[in-house]
């Protein structure tokens, strides 16, 4: 994984290009239910956060803005139906850190995905 990340008081950024592979293999089974996959992909994910004017617990609200993209490769590639997904986001974001230390941030963040022959809404809390 590739991750770049610049955080400042006007804007953070983060950035992050990700490869996966991970070989599955079917084991202590009969012979008749053997098999192995090799199952590959290639994301590049995208996050912008943003200081509004409006300040809530002490803390500004902040504007998120989430773009990502996954290219299927290996066994995956038409396993779904499909060879890419990608989703485009957007939200807000509360910064609770000054008055409670666990959750430290609260994120609902609306996403629209979609893909060849696929397509959806999500909301991510």
């Amino acid at each position: 994984m590739i991750d770049y990340e610049n955080y400042q008081p006007d804007q953070e950024i983060d950035i992050e290009l990700r490869y996966t592979n991970i070989p599955v293999r079917t084991f202590d089974s009969s012979t008749a239910a053997q098999d192995s996959a090799d199952s590959q992909s290639v994301a590049l994910w995208a996050r912008s956060r943003i200081p509004t004017p409006i300040t809530l617990l002490y803390r500004p609200l902040r504007a998120v803005f989430e773009l990502a993209h996954t290219e299927f490769l290996g066994d995956l590639r038409e396993a779904l139906g499909f060879d890419s997904l990608s989703s485009i986001g957007t939200g807000i974001e509360l910064d609770r850190s000054a008055s409670d230390l666990i959750f430290s941030r609260l994120r609902v963040v609306f996403r629209y995905q979609f893909g060849q022959n696929v397509h959806g809404i999500s909301i991510v809390v």
